[in-house]
């Protein structure tokens, strides 16, 4: 319930800094203003399918609530991370953090795309599997916000740390689901 509430509050602070309800940190800004409206379109559609994706997951016992709120999420999620791309490109940091954000990006199309094909031949399983994947790549947005905040008050060069944390934000929490995933599982079996 924890990595829901941090979720859920991350989330927000995009919708508020997508709306302009909250003034965006500096490095920010630039890349705002480099994909003028694209960015926003980043921030606000991620923004409303991290608040979707856990009400989802919450709900999966209900067929109807999350079919509804999975398919609005999936929606938000495709939209905003299909936006991420070019933000990811386009952004101020170092190469190695723009690549990072880029390969984030793509995984969790990728991933998304598997998840949605999944439930639509019915495959329940490798549904849940690819959408545990994608809610572990997600988790990444909070892992961020939250190392951002704690490199930023020490003596370590930030464009450094920020390239390491753009990685290691979302891999980290894939590395650990993919490995809580039963071996069994991984291998398409299980069905």
């Amino acid at each position: 319930m924890g990595a829901v509430a941090l979720a859920c509050a991350t989330a927000t602070t995009a919708l508020a800094e997508a709306s302009g309800a909250l003034d965006l940190p500096y490095q920010l800004v630039v890349l705002d203003q480099r994909l003028p409206g694209i960015f926003r379109i980043h921030m606000a559609a991620s923004g409303l399918g991290l608040i979707l994706l856990p009400c989802a997951l919450l709900l999966r016992r209900q067929p109807a609530a999350h079919r509804i709120l999975g398919r609005a999420g999936a929606s938000s999620l495709f939209i905003g991370v299909a936006a991420g791309l070019p933000s990811a490109v386009m952004s101020s940091a170092l190469p190695l953090a723009r690549l990072g954000f880029l390969a984030q990006g793509i995984l969790c199309l990728v991933l998304l795309s598997q998840a949605i094909a999944a439930m639509s031949k019915r495959r329940v399983d490798d549904h849940q599997r690819a959408m545990l994947r994608v809610s572990a790549i997600l988790f990444g947005v909070v892992v961020l916000r939250l190392a951002v905040v704690v490199v930023s008050d020490t003596e370590i060069r930030f464009d450094i740390a920020y390239a390491i944390i753009a990685w290691l934000s979302w891999l980290a929490p894939l590395l650990i689901v993919q490995r809580l995933i039963p071996a069994r599982a991984q291998c398409g079996g299980g069905r």
